[in-house]
């Protein structure tokens, strides 16, 4: 077979990467195997050996000698200062380095983590990654805490800068980098007060396209930046407080593709102002009413794949269940509910419209004369795609409906995927035996409420 180009076995590589960290069961599962591209030839370790340090800090076994083979790219002078001054051990030997891994950095939010807390020691590193890394993707908070941007090379380096997080930092910081990068396309913001400088690098920049709000101070400067990308915006997470402007912001998102809101500080009460989203695709939503839920919903387009509902107040819970296939006909990921009269009916309709169907969410307790009903309704007429289930407490069934639940769908219908929370390891074992149908996959740590467009700073 002939040698494949470098180039595209590079982009190979690189999907191969993305297929095996999109969500934590594949990454647990299958993350040795790209340290196993390192062992078939030269040219394929060539190419993974990059794609693998873009995360330094991900792919490390040992810190320790992570931190020694970055220490080791110093030069001789670097080393002999920190001998000098006590913060290497005085018999550290630089290691023969293979290649110039350091070169091949990109993503550093992690990499202060395998440094030793010693600030000349940490400014020589930074200093090195600022001068040998071409094309740096994303800062950890503590290289933000330092001048970086007065490193030589700086101005090529955080050229194509992609993320950031955005805290309280000296004002000039901000500055120097705006002058630096236009690149920045996901930002998050984390600011107790004004901070000089944060408006002018949100408004110098291209396109924000993805956006994790956690604390927002009463800033008129950076709602005044951020409006600028209201029509690059396509992914929003939002904790809600007193400061952040609903009305300001959120209706002007036109192409947003990702909602998620996280209002326990029961901020949006007072709001409608979630309109004419025909673009969005996942909508993931936290201490929020239905009310606004119910508004989202019927104003987008059919284009929503996932949502995601927790700690609403349920009382138009039937209406919510009717939304779903009347406005979501593509809908693969939902929670659905089944605490309120005539919702199970629902649920019924929303298996036979919603072909799409992959996996359903039950978060809240579940009526209990609907108990054997629900399990029945999934054998008669749930989509043959449907696979996966998550239900807020299985213990609240009886073994003997469960049983035979499993029974019959082992009989008809693919393997089932049962999510818990609450680790019924024992009755699900007794219930099971015998079967291996049914398998099942801890709620939290399982890709069940993974899939989502890729966001790769883990916010």
């Amino acid at each position: 077979m002939s040698k494949l180009n470098s180039d595209v076995l590079y982009y190979i590589f690189q999907d191969l990467h993305y297929l095996i960290t999109a969500n934590s069961n594949n990454e647990r599962n299958f993350k040795k195997s790209l340290h196993h591209c390192l062992f078939i030839n030269k040219h394929w370790c060539e190419i993974m050996i990059q794609i693998l340090w873009s995360y330094p800090y991900k792919y490390v076994y040992n810190k320790k000698s992570l931190s020694d083979i970055i220490i080791s790219h110093l030069s001789d002078n670097s080393i002999k200062f920190l001998k000098d001054e006590n913060i290497i051990e005085a018999n550290f030997q630089k290691q023969k380095l293979s290649f110039n891994y350091v070169r091949f950095c990109k993503y550093l939010n992690n990499i202060d983590d395998v440094i030793l807390d010693r600030y000349l020691l940490k400014k020589e590193i930074y200093k090195l990654f600022i001068s040998e890394c071409s094309s740096i993707k994303c800062l950890s908070s503590d290289m933000m805490s330092v001048s970086i941007c007065k490193y030589p090379g700086s101005n090529i380096s955080l050229s194509n800068l992609y993320e950031l997080d955005i805290r309280k930092y000296s004002c000039t910081f901000y500055h120097e980098l705006a002058q630096i990068c236009r690149s920045i396309e996901k930002i998050r913001i984390t600011i107790y007060e004004e901070t000089s400088g944060i408006a002018e690098l949100i408004e110098m920049q291209k396109q924000i396209k993805y956006i994790f709000i956690d604390e927002y101070c009463e800033c008129k400067k950076i709602n005044q930046a951020l409006e600028k990308h209201v029509n690059s915006i396509v992914h929003l997470h939002l904790k809600t407080n007193e400061f952040f402007q609903h009305d300001f912001l959120l209706p002007k998102l036109i192409n947003l593709q990702c909602l998620r809101i996280n209002d326990t500080k029961h901020q949006t009460g007072d709001h409608r102002i979630y309109l004419n989203y025909y673009n969005l695709q996942i909508l993931d939503l936290l201490h929020i009413s239905l009310d606004i839920a119910l508004d989202i919903i019927q104003n987008t387009n059919g284009s929503l794949w996932k949502i995601k509902i927790r700690l609403a107040n349920c009382d138009r819970a039937k209406e919510y269940n009717q939304s779903i296939y009347k406005y979501c006909p593509n809908i693969k990921y939902v929670t659905v509910f089944l605490n309120r009269k005539g919702t199970l009916e629902e649920l019924e309709k929303i298996f036979i419209n919603c072909q799409h169907l992959v996996a359903i969410d039950i978060d809240e307790k579940i009526k209990d004369e609907y108990y054997d009903k629900f399990l029945d309704l999934l054998i008669k007429s749930a989509p043959f795609t449907l696979y996966k289930i998550h239900i807020d407490d299985i213990n609240l069934f009886s073994t003997e409906s469960l049983k035979l639940f499993f029974t019959n769908w082992s009989k008809c219908k693919t393997n089932l995927h049962y999510y818990d929370r609450f680790n019924s390891w024992h009755k699900f074992i007794e219930i099971c035996e015998g079967t291996d149908a049914i398998i099942k996959l801890d709620y939290y740590d399982d890709d069940f409420r993974n899939h989502e467009i890729k966001w790769l700073l883990e916010f």
